[in-house]
């Protein structure tokens, strides 16, 4: 059953950046931001235009070499009108149309944009992809710690989810939280491989748990941690970009939960909108599991397998 958007619970305007780990408090201030309105007014233009809009191939390819889909550009346009339509200077970093500048003026922020995260997902009729915005400082890094205010908006779901730094991440009127799961055993971890073999560790790992599953969307994938659907997600890849994983990092830490190197060291700054984590990554629900992987700072050469057995300790 859908629920309704409070905006009065989400509103709140935040620019300091904060480090890795929960927001304080349990109340969300009632002083606004605006980025709530925007964000639900982008996520219901965008699911409208992939909606009608076909799920064939253009022939051509995005700056990350993934094939472009109709609905790929239906929606970067809807996103983009959308924007334009706020009458305000912003910078937008977009997957599927690069950067361009929007309004007058000097623009104080930056959005980094994918329209359509798990475009693969879609043309095939799965369930997982999303719209995905992060907004930062105009000259902030390219890194969670900085996003202001982020939106995951899953394409088959009516109400996206929103976080607001230092305020929560939310669906609808209900306050994402991690789960509390403590045990690999009775942990639900997702996991990212594509073309990767899984190491030893994490082939380990994966069959000590409880389920694992592979969505195929990196932004989905993180936003269920978010919400306390699965308790982690290990992506081996090394092929994260900023529009695939800020706006679904920062929710991941608004809930409760931790977003780092498969090494235990925090996330790389990027610079460059399609240069990758150069690192496998991995994000997780608990502390304790945050404890655990800590073990394996300063592995070095064998960060990947040695972080993952390191979070196996919990097998135990």
């Amino acid at each position: 059953m859908s629920r309704p958007f409070k905006l009065a619970s989400l509103n709140r305007s935040i620019s300091q950046p904060v480090v890795n780990g929960p927001a304080s408090g349990n109340i969300v201030p009632t002083t606004g931001s605006p980025w709530v309105e925007r964000f639900l007014m982008l996520h219901r233009r965008v699911r409208d235009a992939v909606m009608i809009s076909g799920r064939a191939g253009v022939g051509a390819r995005n700056a990350k070499g993934d094939d472009v889909k109709l609905f790929d550009l239906a929606a970067n346009g809807a996103a983009l009108d959308v924007l334009r339509e706020l009458r305000q200077p912003l910078i937008v970093d977009s997957e599927e149309s690069g950067r361009q500048k929007i309004g007058s003026g000097t623009p104080r922020h930056r959005l980094v944009l994918d329209p359509v995260d798990g475009s693969d997902n879609w043309a095939r009729g799965l369930p997982f992809s999303v719209l995905s915005c992060a907004v930062l400082p105009v000259d902030a890094p390219l890194h969670p710690d900085w996003v202001e205010a982020a939106l995951v908006g899953p394409l088959d779901q009516e109400i996206p989810l929103i976080a607001l730094k230092g305020s929560g991440g939310w669906e609808g009127n209900d306050r994402l939280e991690t789960s509390q799961v403590r045990n690999t055993t009775e942990a639900m971890i997702s996991v990212e491989l594509n073309h990767h073999s899984p190491s030893p560790g994490l082939a380990r790992l994966l069959a000590a748990a409880r389920g694992v599953r592979c969505y195929g969307c990196a932004s989905r994938a993180l936003s269920l941690v978010a919400e306390g659907a699965t308790d982690a997600h290990v992506d081996v890849r090394g092929r994260l970009t900023a529009e695939s994983y800020l706006a679904a990092a920062r929710l991941v830490i608004e809930a409760g939960g931790w977003v780092a190197g498969l090494d235990g060291a925090p996330l790389t700054v990027i610079a460059p909108l399609a240069a990758a984590q150069p690192l496998a990554t991995i994000v997780l629900a608990t502390v304790l599991l945050k404890e655990r992987l800590t073990l394996a700072q300063g592995a070095g050469v064998g960060l990947t397998v040695t972080a993952v057995m390191a979070l196996s300790v919990l097998v135990a």
